[in-house]
C-alpha cells in the first residue's frame, strides 16, 4: 500500500504556510499524493458521492491528470468498457467568472460521465496568487 501522510483538517491559511494551495478561506484538509495511481473518495452527509483518480502516464512517476467522477446524480451513458458510467453536470469558469462550458444546457447523452484535469508541468516558482 502507498504511504500516505495523514495531516489534521486546518485553516486555508495553515495549509498555504505548510505549501498546499488554498482555494476559499474554508476548514482544509491537505493530503500528499502519492507517486502512481491513487484515488481519492469522499461522500457528503446526505449521501453524495465524488471520486478523484489521480493517473500516472508512467508507471511508479507522479500523476500527471486527474480523473473526477460524480456518482450519483442518475442518469447513466454506456462507457468504453462495456458497463454504464453515471453523467453529471460541470461548468468551467474562466476569465472574470465567465461560465465557459455549462453542462446543464446539453442532453444526458451529451453530458461529461469524467472530468479530466491535465496536470501540466509545474511553474518554476508557486504562485503568490491569493485566491
Amino acid at each position: 500500500m502507498a504511504d500516505i501522510t495523514t495531516l489534521p483538517i486546518m485553516t486555508a491559511a495553515d495549509a498555504t504556510s505548510i505549501g498546499f494551495a488554498r482555494f476559499n478561506d474554508v476548514p482544509t484538509l491537505p493530503i500528499d499524493i502519492p507517486d502512481g495511481n491513487f484515488t481519492i473518495s469522499a461522500k457528503t452527509t446526505d449521501g453524495r458521492r465524488i471520486t478523484f483518480f489521480f493517473g500516472e502516464y508512467r508507471h511508479g512517476g507522479p500523476p500527471s491528470f486527474v480523473d473526477i467522477q460524480y456518482h450519483d446524480h442518475g442518469a447513466t451513458i454506456p462507457n468504453a468498457n462495456g458497463g454504464r458510467s453515471p453523467v453529471f453536470d460541470v461548468l468551467t469558469i474562466g476569465l472574470g467568472g465567465r461560465q465557459v462550458f455549462d453542462s446543464r444546457k446539453i442532453a444526458d447523452d451529451d453530458k461529461p460521465s469524467i472530468a479530466v484535469i491535465l496536470l501540466g508541468e509545474p511553474a518554476a516558482e508557486p504562485s503568490a496568487r491569493k485566491d
